[in-house]
């Protein structure tokens, strides 16, 4: 009897224990404010993945970052980009603050209106409009509906005067700079929210600027994702009229990845006919845009005048001059050019043929370096005898 009174205590005992122990079991600490963010972005990367816009793409080409407006083949009549400093002809010396030298302008193709970013206090870049009233831009506005508190730059606005693009780095994107597309709303006198574009213009890393050349249908996209340094990467793409995405039930995860990061442009390629169209079309503007590199350009000779053609000099000394520089405008572009060759036959050559290519990549970059600084200098020369 007292065995098994015994025995039984023993049994209530080691199931006591371990219920104790059960109740002992810490539960897992909630996720930190970190691990959440983290979570929230493997969440907003997912859902745009699976949205994924089908996109031809036709060209793409490395330049630094400082080139790109000058690169850029957009017809007349879509307007056109620059930085604010180049447009307002800010030098560096000029300004304390470092961000006004990062942000982009956009003109209209009149001449007459323009949207910029400029910083605040606390160096967020805020988007602003201003136009040209008698021979003095008015007073800027900030853009209504966009008023955030976080960075707005590189601003389009496409032929209908209402729809426009720009880079932002909302927390809503997929990281860096996202690009975003709203539309004004005549009623209320503001933007509409602003929606993200997605992928594969967007990515974790900065997309800056998203340009539609609605008169030659082909389109241009800046990005620094895969690129080090200064280094960015120009895209150009077939607009689509309406929103395609892929079937993502026709393939695999990674074939979409692959298609959303831009890892080929070839892989875009589904309808022949239509790229070689497109080409063809690239190479007529390029064509075009050179053959008027010597009769139109853009010449800033103050905050209010613009040069766009040789006779438009009133000094005869300033006009030989100008000539001159567009000399030298077309050798630092022929020279960014070949840069731009070395560059890739390098990323592509084998150890031997790279430290060749090095050196002369480098001789190169030395001499791009001084054609950039003859530039400036010749201009401002010519500012100083056009403005006597």
């Amino acid at each position: 009897m007292k065995k098994t009174i015994i025995f039984t205590l023993l049994i209530l005992f080691a199931l006591g224990a371990s219920a104790q122990r059960k109740r002992r079991v810490k539960t897992p600490p909630p996720p930190t404010p970190e691990e959440l963010a983290e979570m929230a972005r493997q969440e907003n990367y997912e859902r745009k993945l699976q949205v994924t816009e089908r996109v031809t793409f036709i060209d793409s080409i490395l330049l630094k970052k400082e080139e790109v407006m000058d690169m850029l083949y957009l017809g007349n009549e879509n307007g056109s980009v620059a930085s604010y400093a180049k447009f307002f002809n800010v030098k560096e010396k000029d300004t304390s603050e470092k961000d006004t030298l990062d942000c982009a302008l956009f003109c209209s193709q009149l001449g007459d209106k323009i949207i910029y970013a400029q910083p605040d206090t606390a160096a967020v870049l805020h988007l602003y409009a201003s136009e040209m009233i008698g021979q003095k831009w008015c007073e800027p506005v900030l853009l209504p509906g966009l008023e955030d508190t976080v960075s707005h730059n590189y601003p389009f606005m496409l032929a209908d005067g209402t729809t426009l693009y720009y880079a932002s780095k909302s927390e809503e994107g997929l990281g860096g700079y996202d690009i975003y597309m709203t539309r004004w709303d005549s009623d209320t006198q503001r933007f509409f929210k602003p929606e993200n574009i997605g992928m594969p213009f967007n990515s974790a890393a900065n997309d800056y600027l998203y340009l539609v050349d609605e008169f030659n249908q082909l389109g241009w996209f800046v990005t620094d994702r895969g690129q080090g340094g200064d280094t960015v990467c120009v895209y150009c793409f077939i607009p689509n009229e309406t929103r395609r995405i892929y079937d993502t039930s026709t393939m695999g995860r990674d074939t979409l990845v692959a298609l959303a990061n831009i890892n080929s442009i070839r892989d875009t390629w589904t309808d022949q006919e239509r790229v070689k169209d497109a080409l063809n079309r690239l190479d007529i503007l390029r064509t075009r845009s050179k053959k008027s590199a010597q009769s139109q350009f853009h010449f800033i000779v103050n905050d209010r005048i613009t040069y766009t053609n040789l006779s438009q000099f009133r000094n005869e000394e300033s006009r030989k001059l100008a000539n001159k520089w567009l000399k030298l405008v077309d050798e630092r572009n022929k020279a960014s050019e070949q840069l731009e060759e070395l560059r890739k036959q390098y990323s592509v050559s084998r150890p031997e043929k790279k430290a060749e290519l090095a050196a002369s990549i480098l001789a190169l970059e030395q001499k791009y370096e001084k054609l950039i600084a003859d530039v400036r200098s010749m201009e401002k020369e010519i500012r100083i005898f056009e403005q006597r």
